[in-house]
């Protein structure tokens, strides 16, 4: 009997050790298992700092791009302002053939222009008689 009793323990015993190897055995393919979804979203999580850092790196660029473009657009601004400004001087001086049209400013300089050089030409010849009476002067006291 107890005999009997020893070998029901030790069946029992070597269920128990079964059933806790099974167990073991059952618990490492499941810690494998979480080492290895461990694994991959170490991996996922490399990818996705790579993928945010080349994303930054992107961003930086399209910046410096979109400010390039600012710039651009500016000058050609800039240089769209100046050709409108250009073409409109442009037509406004006389054509080839007709008669000058002139800005009121412009007409305003062209006579003063015009009284100078009347003024110059008086000047010039009141000068010119001087010298003569100078020059008659001389010549009479030479003589």
């Amino acid at each position: 009997q107890r005999l009997q009793e020893l070998e029901r323990r030790h069946e029992k015993t070597c269920e128990e050790v079964f059933r806790v190897q099974r167990q073991a055995l059952f618990m490492k393919s499941e810690r494998q298992a979480a080492e290895d979804r461990l694994g991959a979203a170490q991996k996922q999580l490399e990818q996705a700092q790579d993928e945010a850092r080349r994303l930054r790196e992107l961003h930086g660029h399209a910046e410096d791009a979109a400010r390039l473009v600012r710039d651009r657009d500016r000058k050609i601004t800039e240089l769209s302002k100046e050709v409108f400004r250009l073409k409109e001087a442009l037509n406004a001086l006389p054509e080839s053939g007709g008669p000058p049209q002139s800005p009121p400013n412009t007409a305003a300089l062209q006579a003063r222009i015009q009284a100078l050089e009347e003024k110059l030409e008086e000047t010039e010849t009141r000068h010119s008689k001087v010298v003569t009476l100078y020059r008659s002067h001389l010549l009479y006291a030479v003589q």
